[in-house]
């Protein structure tokens, strides 16, 4: 028995995970997640909502760090699978390299946290929950004996909640790394996991990324709807949008990995941006309330303010608000994910990537993406 317990794990999850990054693999990995993790599948929308194309040219150049630079270089530099920019609810630009199509699935990492955020706007908004400045555990029984007792469901989204994870990628003792073999080595699900971690500091006080903090906000929405991420993602986005089918990664209790496992379609992530361009508004409903598209984009803490987290970003209800802003933002995840959305142009680009150097791209491409949304708008 424990023999073929090995073999399982070994063949199911430690040889996939050991490959997954590998340079000749990446890119195709990245579009099959689900041979990766399990997963759960998210049903294709019985409504349409298509977008008109305009195609039209692309700023060629860029300036960063004092420099004019080659925009069309800078996407081939940070290994760019697909790039999709739409301005005035029309497609302006739409390419695909690396093997993806229009209908890959590409996983978003942590793109799906603000997905997830938003999901939480519409649970209050549908009197789910009072407010954010209520105690993540009165809603969720199973975090009370955390470090996420007592702690202000906006100090969760703004990852302040003080919650003892360290998140450094290239650690391998990291919790972001180990909490993957907590799942899928001793297959303990991610509630567990998640209902284990200590308090490290005072909530509220400083900005601390820790992707722990939206699985926290994974469980709060699914105690709160009586229905799974992906079921209440259906109802509240997926289908109101169009979206076609997609899958979300799981642990092997079939609960969603909630702060990374998204996978899904170019034109659909796109659409989250467009929703928040139009202040929640879009194919022809209010889908999320004007009032919270403001709250989840505009930092209200001193430490969250734009150029105040590493030099070049602001943060608040899991977006990123980058240096320099004038209203833009953007959900952000590893190895080079956007979807960047630019209110004063009306612009959205979407940018999948299979960067293994993200990190120092991660703001190039918002000067890039601010290039490109100004020379449409002339």
């Amino acid at each position: 028995m424990l023999a073929a317990l090995g073999a399982y794990v070994w063949f199911s999850y430690v040889e996939p995970k050991l490959s997954l990054f590998d340079e000749d693999k990446v890119a195709y990995n990245f579009r099959h997640m689900d041979k990766v993790f399990p997963s759960v599948r998210i049903g294709a929308s019985p409504r349409s909502y298509s977008l008109a194309e305009s195609p039209a040219s692309m700023a060629k150049t860029y300036m960063f760090n004092g420099a004019t630079k080659d925009t069309m270089d800078f996407f081939e530099r940070s290994k760019t699978t697909s790039l999709l920019v739409i301005h005035d609810d029309k497609i302006a630009f739409e390419n695909y390299w690396k093997g993806y199509t229009s209908d890959s699935r590409i996983t978003s990492y942590s793109v799906a946290k603000s997905f997830v955020s938003t999901l939480v706007g519409i649970a209050i908004d549908d009197g789910l929950i009072a407010s954010v400045q209520d105690p993540i555990s009165d809603y969720v029984p199973g975090l009370k004996d955390s470090g996420f007792h007592g702690v202000p469901i906006a100090d969760v989204l703004q990852m302040s909640s003080g919650i003892d994870f360290s998140e450094s990628y290239g650690d391998k003792s990291s919790d972001v790394i180990t909490i993957f073999d907590e799942m899928f080595i001793w297959m303990h699900s991610i509630d567990e996991v998640t209902a284990d971690y200590k308090s490290k500091s005072p909530s509220g006080e400083k900005f601390q990324y820790a992707s722990i903090n939206t699985h926290a906000l994974t469980m709060l929405i699914r105690a709160v709807s009586g229905k799974s991420l992906v079921a209440y993602l259906e109802e509240a986005l997926w289908d109101p949008l169009g979206m076609q089918s997609a899958f979300w990664s799981t642990d092997h209790y079939d609960n969603e990995i909630g702060f990374m496992g998204l996978n899904a379609r170019t034109r659909d992530f796109a659409k989250l941006g467009l929703l928040f361009l139009h202040k929640g508004f879009l194919n022809g409903e209010q889908l999320v309330s004007e009032s919270w598209v403001y709250q989840a984009t505009h930092p209200d803490k001193d430490y969250l303010q734009p150029g105040r987290i590493d030099g070049d970003w602001g943060y608040q209800y899991q977006w990123w608000i980058p240096k320099g802003s004038t209203g833009d933002f953007a959900a952000i995840g590893i190895w080079g994910q956007f979807i960047y959305v630019d209110p004063t142009t009306s612009t959205v680009i979407v940018k999948t990537s299979a960067d293994d150097i993200f990190k120092s791209h991660e703001y190039e491409a918002i000067q890039v993406f601010r290039a490109i949304a100004a020379e449409l708008s002339r």
